[in-house]
C-alpha cells in the first residue's frame, strides 16, 4: 500500500525534528525512510534503550504500564499525528469519543459525532443548542460519570481527558494508539479514521471472532480460569486491560498470577508477541509457583524455548511465537475432529477429562493481592444462577471450538502429517466403540505429545 504524499512529510518531518534526536532509523537505497522496526531487532533495542533515557529525564517510571506511551506523547512536538491512508492529521491526546459514548450520544441526543469530532465539538453542538456550561456538564457527565463537582465547563472537559489519558475512564480515546518501538514516532501509522478498514485485525467481523477465538483459548486453557475471569474485573485493573503475560492464544495458561495490568493501548499493541521481558517473567513465575506457565498441551514447546532462553536471551522468539501458534491451531482442530467425528461420545470424553475438573474452581468466591495471588476464597452461594453457570461453560467450550475451527480467513492453518492422521483416526475409532476410558485419554495425550514433537523437528 502507497503511503499519502503527507505521511511521507510527516515521516520526514519527525525524523529531522531535534526532539528525535539520537533515535535510530534507516532508509533504503532510494532514500526513503524505514519507519518500522520491531522490538527484538537491533534498532528496536536501541529505539527502546532511548526511551529508556528519555523517560529518566521526565520523571517518568520504566515500571509504568503506558510507559512507552508517556514518553512517546512528551517527546512527539506537535502532539499531531497524520495518517498513512489518507493523510489527515489527528491528535494524540485523549480526545475521541469511544463507541459506548457515540452510542450514548447517539441515543439520547439523536447527535452522532464523525470520527475527527472532539470533545471540544461535542460541547460546541450543544452550545449550538442553546444548552448552558452546566447543562453541557450534566449532559456529559451521564454517560462519563467522572466524580466531582464541576461548575466550569473547560475545567470539566480537561479533566474527563485527563482520567482517559490516564485510563480511569474509557469515554474518549486518542487519534492513533501507541505502538512503540515499532513504529519510529511510537504511534500506530493508521489513524483512527482509517484503522477499522484498513487493519485487517481491526474491522469488525475480525473483532467478533476474536471474541470467539478467546473463549477457545480460555475455557480449554489450563489454570484458575474462573479465579482468572475475577481477577480481570478487579479494582487493580480499573481504567487498565488485563495481559496474560503469556498470552492464552499461544498455549499460555488462564490464571491470575499470570496477568498483569496495561493499558489498552500498549496491550492492543502487543497482542500475541512474545517478548523478552514476558519470558522473564514467565520464567521467574513458573519457579515462584512452582507452576507450569503454558497448558499441558503446549509443555514441549515451552521447555525447548526456555532451555534456548536460558542459554542466549536474544533467542529468535518470533521462531517460537509461530511454533506455538500452529500448536495451539492443531490442538483445536483436534479436538474439533473429535467433537465431530464422535458426537457425544466425543463431547462427553473431553467434558470428564478435561473440562469437568475445572467445575471445582467455580465453588468459589475469591479475594486477591495486586500479584493475583488468592489470599481468600470462601464458599459461593448456590443460586439458580451459578447453578446453570458449568453447563454454559460447558455448552460455550464445545461451540468455541467449532467457531475456531470454521473460521475461513485463519492466518495460520492446522496440519497434521501421515502417522499423526492415523493416529487421530484410530482415536476416533476407540471413541465411537467405547474403548476404556484410560487408554483413550493415554492415545489422545500421546498424539498431543507427537504433534508438539513434530513442530519442533520440522521447524
Amino acid at each position: 500500500m502507497n503511503n499519502h504524499p503527507k505521511f511521507e512529510e510527516y515521516k520526514n518531518f519527525i525524523v529531522n525534528n531535534e526532539a528525535y534526536k539520537g533515535l535510530p532509523y534507516v532508509r533504503k537505497k532510494d532514500g526513503s525512510i524505514v519507519w518500522v522496526a520491531t522490538k527484538q531487532s537491533k534498532i528496536g533495542k536501541k529505539r527502546i534503550e532511548w526511551a529508556l533515557n528519555k523517560a529518566e529525564k521526565f520523571g517518568i517510571s520504566k515500571n509504568d504500564n503506558s510507559f512507552y506511551r508517556k514518553v512517546m506523547f512528551m517527546v512527539h512536538p506537535t502532539k499531531e499525528k497524520v495518517c498513512q491512508i489518507c493523510g489527515e492529521s489527528m491528535s494524540l491526546d485523549y480526545i475521541y469519543p469511544n463507541k459506548s459514548f457515540q452510542k450514548f450520544l447517539s441515543k439520547n441526543y439523536d447527535y452522532e459525532p464523525n470520527v475527527f469530532d472532539d470533545i471540544y465539538d461535542v460541547s460546541n453542538h450543544f452550545k449550538e443548542e442553546g444548552k448552558s456550561d452546566l447543562e453541557i456538564i450534566k449532559i456529559l457527565n451521564k454517560s462519563i460519570k467522572l466524580e466531582g463537582n464541576f461548575n466550569d465547563l473547560t475545567i470539566y472537559i480537561k479533566s474527563v481527558i485527563e482520567a482517559c489519558r490516564n485510563g480511569e475512564k474509557k469515554s474518549l480515546g486518542p487519534g492513533a494508539m501507541s505502538n512503540f518501538p515499532d513504529r519510529y514516532d511510537g504511534f500506530h501509522s493508521y489513524n483512527r479514521c482509517c484503522r477499522q478498514e484498513f487493519d485487517k485485525g481491526r474491522n469488525p467481523d475480525n473483532m467478533k471472532t476474536y471474541s470467539k477465538d478467546r473463549r477457545a483459548y480460555e475455557n480449554w486453557s489450563d489454570g484458575n480460569i474462573h479465579a482468572a475471569n475475577k481477577f480481570m474485573k478487579s479494582k487493580y485493573f480499573i481504567g487498565l486491560s488485563a495481559d496474560h503475560i503469556g498470552p492464552i492464544s499461544l498455549g499460555f495458561i488462564h490464571d491470575p498470577r499470570f496477568m498483569q495490568p496495561m493499558s489498552s493501548g500498549d496491550n492492543s499493541s502487543k497482542r500475541d508477541r512474545l517478548e523478552q521481558s514476558d519470558i522473564k517473567k514467565l520464567i521467574e513465575l513458573e519457579s515462584r509457583y512452582n507452576l507450569l506457565p503454558v497448558s499441558w498441551f503446549s509443555e514441549k514447546i515451552w521447555k525447548a524455548l526456555k532451555a534456548d532462553f536460558l542459554i542466549d536471551n536474544d533467542i529468535n522468539l518470533e521462531y517460537y511465537r509461530n511454533l506455538m501458534k500452529i500448536n495451539i491451531n492443531n490442538y483445536m482442530s483436534l479436538l474439533y475432529i473429535i467433537i465431530t467425528e464422535t458426537g457425544e461420545l466425543g463431547k462427553k470424553f473431553l467434558e470428564e477429562n478435561f473440562l469437568k475438573p475445572k467445575q471445582e474452581y467455580f465453588k468459589y468466591d475469591y479475594k486477591f493481592d495486586e500479584f493475583g495471588n488468592i489470599i481468600n476464597k470462601t464458599f459461593r452461594n448456590i443460586s439458580d444462577a451459578t447453578k446453570k453457570e458449568y453447563s454454559r461453560f460447558i455448552r460455550i467450550s464445545f461451540e468455541s471450538v467449532i467457531d475456531f475451527a470454521e473460521k475461513e480467513n485463519r492466518n495460520i492453518k492446522s496440519s497434521f502429517n501421515t502417522d499423526i492422521t492415523k493416529n487421530i483416526d484410530s482415536l476416533v475409532y476407540e471413541i465411537n466403540n467405547c474403548a476404556p476410558n484410560k487408554s483413550i485419554v493415554n492415545h489422545f495425550y500421546e498424539i498431543v505429545s507427537d504433534m508438539q514433537d513434530n513442530l519442533l523437528k520440522e521447524a
